[in-house]
Protein backbone atom coordinates (compact mmCIF):
# COMPACT_ATOMS: atom_id res chain seq x y z
CA UNK A 1 0.00 0.00 0.00
CA UNK A 2 2.84 2.41 0.85
CA UNK A 3 4.54 1.84 -2.52
CA UNK A 4 1.31 2.50 -4.42
CA UNK A 5 0.65 5.73 -2.53
CA UNK A 6 4.21 6.91 -3.20
CA UNK A 7 3.89 6.07 -6.89
CA UNK A 8 0.70 8.13 -7.20
CA UNK A 9 2.26 11.09 -5.39
CA UNK A 10 5.23 11.00 -7.78
CA UNK A 11 2.88 11.03 -10.78
CA UNK A 12 0.95 13.96 -9.36
CA UNK A 13 4.13 15.89 -8.78
CA UNK A 14 5.13 15.36 -12.40
CA UNK A 15 1.71 16.50 -13.56
CA UNK A 16 1.95 19.64 -11.45
CA UNK A 17 5.47 20.25 -12.71
CA UNK A 18 4.37 20.03 -16.36
CA UNK A 19 1.36 22.26 -15.74
CA UNK A 20 3.50 24.84 -13.94
CA UNK A 21 6.12 24.78 -16.67
CA UNK A 22 3.58 25.18 -19.49
CA UNK A 23 0.97 27.25 -17.67
CA UNK A 24 1.26 30.27 -19.95
CA UNK A 25 0.95 28.13 -23.07
CA UNK A 26 -2.03 26.28 -21.59
CA UNK A 27 -3.79 29.58 -20.91
CA UNK A 28 -3.04 30.73 -24.47
CA UNK A 29 -4.47 27.50 -25.94
CA UNK A 30 -7.65 27.74 -23.85
CA UNK A 31 -8.13 31.39 -24.79
CA UNK A 32 -7.53 30.71 -28.49
CA UNK A 33 -9.99 27.82 -28.67
CA UNK A 34 -12.70 29.62 -26.69
CA UNK A 35 -12.21 32.80 -28.75
CA UNK A 36 -12.43 30.80 -31.98
CA UNK A 37 -15.69 29.27 -30.74
CA UNK A 38 -17.09 32.70 -29.88
CA UNK A 39 -16.09 34.29 -33.18
CA UNK A 40 -17.32 31.27 -35.14
CA UNK A 41 -20.68 31.47 -33.41
CA UNK A 42 -21.05 35.18 -34.13
CA UNK A 43 -19.68 35.23 -37.66
CA UNK A 44 -20.30 31.82 -39.22
CA UNK A 45 -23.42 30.34 -37.65
CA UNK A 46 -26.81 31.67 -38.72
CA UNK A 47 -29.22 32.89 -36.08
CA UNK A 48 -32.29 30.77 -35.45
CA UNK A 49 -35.70 31.98 -34.30
CA UNK A 50 -38.31 29.94 -32.45
CA UNK A 51 -42.04 30.66 -32.48
CA UNK A 52 -44.53 28.71 -30.36
CA UNK A 53 -48.29 28.23 -30.65
CA UNK A 54 -50.25 26.65 -27.80
CA UNK A 55 -53.34 24.45 -27.95
CA UNK A 56 -55.40 22.66 -25.33
CA UNK A 57 -57.29 19.41 -25.68
CA UNK A 58 -60.71 19.46 -24.00
CA UNK A 59 -62.82 16.34 -24.38
CA UNK A 60 -66.48 16.90 -23.53
CA UNK A 61 -69.06 14.19 -22.91
CA UNK A 62 -72.08 13.67 -25.10
CA UNK A 63 -74.72 14.73 -22.60
CA UNK A 64 -76.33 18.14 -22.57
CA UNK A 65 -74.16 19.44 -19.77
CA UNK A 66 -71.55 21.95 -20.88
CA UNK A 67 -69.25 21.25 -17.92
CA UNK A 68 -66.06 19.23 -18.23
CA UNK A 69 -65.85 16.17 -15.98
CA UNK A 70 -62.80 14.48 -14.47
CA UNK A 71 -63.16 11.63 -16.97
CA UNK A 72 -63.08 14.15 -19.81
CA UNK A 73 -59.80 15.52 -18.51
CA UNK A 74 -58.33 12.03 -18.16
CA UNK A 75 -59.31 11.15 -21.73
CA UNK A 76 -57.84 14.39 -23.04
CA UNK A 77 -54.51 13.67 -21.33
CA UNK A 78 -54.41 10.20 -22.89
CA UNK A 79 -55.01 11.73 -26.32
CA UNK A 80 -51.97 14.02 -25.99
CA UNK A 81 -49.51 11.27 -27.04
CA UNK A 82 -51.66 10.42 -30.07
CA UNK A 83 -52.02 14.05 -31.07
CA UNK A 84 -48.25 14.57 -30.78
CA UNK A 85 -47.71 11.95 -33.47
CA UNK A 86 -50.45 13.38 -35.68
CA UNK A 87 -49.05 16.92 -35.44
CA UNK A 88 -45.72 15.79 -36.92
CA UNK A 89 -47.19 13.38 -39.47
CA UNK A 90 -47.01 13.71 -43.25
CA UNK A 91 -50.77 14.25 -43.37
CA UNK A 92 -50.28 17.59 -41.61
CA UNK A 93 -46.88 18.49 -43.07
CA UNK A 94 -47.90 18.00 -46.69
CA UNK A 95 -50.81 20.42 -46.30
CA UNK A 96 -48.66 22.99 -44.44
CA UNK A 97 -46.01 22.89 -47.16
CA UNK A 98 -48.67 23.38 -49.86
CA UNK A 99 -50.54 26.16 -48.02
CA UNK A 100 -47.43 28.22 -47.25
CA UNK A 101 -45.61 27.42 -50.48
CA UNK A 102 -42.64 26.11 -48.52
CA UNK A 103 -41.40 24.25 -51.59
CA UNK A 104 -40.20 27.65 -52.82
CA UNK A 105 -38.05 27.82 -49.70
CA UNK A 106 -36.73 24.33 -50.47
CA UNK A 107 -38.54 22.96 -47.41
CA UNK A 108 -40.06 19.55 -47.99
CA UNK A 109 -42.53 17.66 -45.86
CA UNK A 110 -39.73 15.54 -44.42
CA UNK A 111 -37.59 18.59 -43.60
CA UNK A 112 -40.57 20.18 -41.90
CA UNK A 113 -40.46 17.38 -39.33
CA UNK A 114 -37.05 18.63 -38.15
CA UNK A 115 -38.31 22.23 -38.04
CA UNK A 116 -41.45 21.60 -35.98
CA UNK A 117 -41.34 20.15 -32.47
CA UNK A 118 -44.23 19.30 -30.17
CA UNK A 119 -43.96 19.52 -26.40
CA UNK A 120 -46.74 18.38 -24.09
CA UNK A 121 -46.68 19.69 -20.52
CA UNK A 122 -46.59 16.87 -17.99
CA UNK A 123 -50.00 15.67 -16.79
CA UNK A 124 -51.85 18.42 -18.65
CA UNK A 125 -53.82 18.76 -21.85
CA UNK A 126 -51.71 21.72 -23.02
CA UNK A 127 -49.48 21.24 -26.06
CA UNK A 128 -46.82 23.61 -27.42
CA UNK A 129 -46.04 23.54 -31.13
CA UNK A 130 -42.70 25.21 -31.89
CA UNK A 131 -41.15 26.00 -35.27
CA UNK A 132 -37.47 26.97 -35.54
CA UNK A 133 -35.99 28.51 -38.70
CA UNK A 134 -33.56 31.28 -39.69
CA UNK A 135 -36.50 33.59 -40.50
CA UNK A 136 -38.57 34.86 -37.53
CA UNK A 137 -41.73 35.47 -39.59
CA UNK A 138 -41.46 32.08 -41.28
CA UNK A 139 -41.16 30.37 -37.90
CA UNK A 140 -44.37 32.04 -36.69
CA UNK A 141 -46.20 31.27 -39.94
CA UNK A 142 -45.25 27.59 -39.81
CA UNK A 143 -46.26 27.15 -36.16
CA UNK A 144 -49.65 28.82 -36.72
CA UNK A 145 -50.31 26.92 -39.94
CA UNK A 146 -49.51 23.57 -38.34
CA UNK A 147 -52.03 24.31 -35.57
CA UNK A 148 -54.64 25.54 -38.05
CA UNK A 149 -54.33 22.49 -40.31
CA UNK A 150 -54.32 20.15 -37.33
CA UNK A 151 -57.49 21.70 -35.95
CA UNK A 152 -59.21 21.33 -39.32
CA UNK A 153 -58.15 17.75 -39.92
CA UNK A 154 -58.45 16.25 -36.47
CA UNK A 155 -62.17 15.67 -36.87
CA UNK A 156 -61.65 13.73 -40.11
CA UNK A 157 -58.98 11.63 -38.42
CA UNK A 158 -60.45 11.09 -34.93
CA UNK A 159 -64.12 12.03 -35.46
CA UNK A 160 -63.97 14.35 -32.44
CA UNK A 161 -63.71 18.10 -31.97
CA UNK A 162 -61.71 18.84 -28.86
CA UNK A 163 -58.85 21.16 -29.91
CA UNK A 164 -58.83 24.80 -28.82
CA UNK A 165 -56.13 27.32 -29.67
CA UNK A 166 -54.85 29.09 -26.56
CA UNK A 167 -52.13 31.23 -28.13
CA UNK A 168 -51.09 31.87 -31.68
CA UNK A 169 -47.37 32.05 -32.41
CA UNK A 170 -45.92 35.55 -32.48
CA UNK A 171 -43.02 36.69 -34.61
CA UNK A 172 -39.93 36.42 -32.36
CA UNK A 173 -37.73 39.47 -32.01
CA UNK A 174 -34.84 37.76 -30.23
CA UNK A 175 -32.93 34.80 -31.71
CA UNK A 176 -33.16 31.52 -29.83
CA UNK A 177 -29.72 30.37 -30.92
CA UNK A 178 -26.96 29.68 -31.35
CA UNK A 179 -25.71 30.60 -27.88
CA UNK A 180 -22.35 32.35 -27.99
CA UNK A 181 -21.92 31.86 -24.24
CA UNK A 182 -22.58 28.13 -24.42
CA UNK A 183 -20.29 27.60 -27.42
CA UNK A 184 -17.53 29.67 -25.79
CA UNK A 185 -17.78 27.49 -22.68
CA UNK A 186 -17.58 24.38 -24.86
CA UNK A 187 -14.52 25.85 -26.60
CA UNK A 188 -12.86 26.48 -23.24
CA UNK A 189 -13.63 22.89 -22.20
CA UNK A 190 -12.06 21.59 -25.42
CA UNK A 191 -8.99 23.74 -24.75
CA UNK A 192 -8.69 22.26 -21.25
CA UNK A 193 -9.01 18.75 -22.70
CA UNK A 194 -6.20 19.49 -25.19
CA UNK A 195 -3.95 20.72 -22.38
CA UNK A 196 -4.88 17.71 -20.26
CA UNK A 197 -4.09 15.30 -23.10
CA UNK A 198 -0.71 16.98 -23.63
CA UNK A 199 0.08 16.67 -19.92
CA UNK A 200 -0.86 12.98 -19.80
CA UNK A 201 1.25 12.21 -22.88
CA UNK A 202 4.23 14.04 -21.38
CA UNK A 203 3.89 12.10 -18.13
CA UNK A 204 3.58 8.72 -19.88
CA UNK A 205 6.47 9.33 -22.26
CA UNK A 206 8.83 10.82 -19.66
CA UNK A 207 11.46 8.14 -18.95
CA UNK A 208 13.84 10.29 -16.93
CA UNK A 209 14.78 9.15 -13.43
CA UNK A 210 14.50 12.14 -11.12
CA UNK A 211 14.56 10.93 -7.52
CA UNK A 212 16.45 8.48 -5.33
CA UNK A 213 13.26 6.52 -4.72
CA UNK A 214 12.80 5.91 -8.46
CA UNK A 215 16.40 4.62 -8.74
CA UNK A 216 15.75 2.15 -5.92
CA UNK A 217 12.55 0.91 -7.58
CA UNK A 218 14.07 0.47 -11.02
CA UNK A 219 17.47 -1.07 -10.19
CA UNK A 220 16.89 -2.46 -6.71
CA UNK A 221 20.45 -1.48 -5.72
CA UNK A 222 21.52 0.54 -2.71
CA UNK A 223 22.48 4.13 -3.40
CA UNK A 224 26.17 4.68 -2.54
CA UNK A 225 26.20 8.43 -2.96
CA UNK A 226 24.49 11.47 -4.43
CA UNK A 227 26.19 14.16 -6.52
CA UNK A 228 24.78 17.53 -5.52
CA UNK A 229 23.87 20.11 -8.15
CA UNK A 230 26.07 23.21 -8.08
CA UNK A 231 25.30 26.69 -9.25
CA UNK A 232 28.34 27.79 -11.26
CA UNK A 233 27.54 31.49 -10.98
CA UNK A 234 27.05 31.57 -7.20
CA UNK A 235 29.73 28.96 -6.54
CA UNK A 236 27.68 26.84 -4.19
CA UNK A 237 25.17 23.99 -4.00
CA UNK A 238 21.54 24.57 -4.69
Amino acid sequence: MENNEEYVSIDLSRVLEIVKKNLIWFIVVILLVSTAAFVGTKMLLKKTYSATATIIIVQKNDNSSSSVTYNDVQLSQKLVATYTQILTSEAINDTVVANLGLDKEDITSKELQSIVSVNAANNTEVMNITAKTNDPKLSADIANEVVSVFQQKIYDIMQIENVTILNNAKVPTVPSGPSATKNTAIGAAIGIMICGAYTVIKVLTDTKVKTEEEVKKIFDYPIIGVIPEFDAEEGGKK
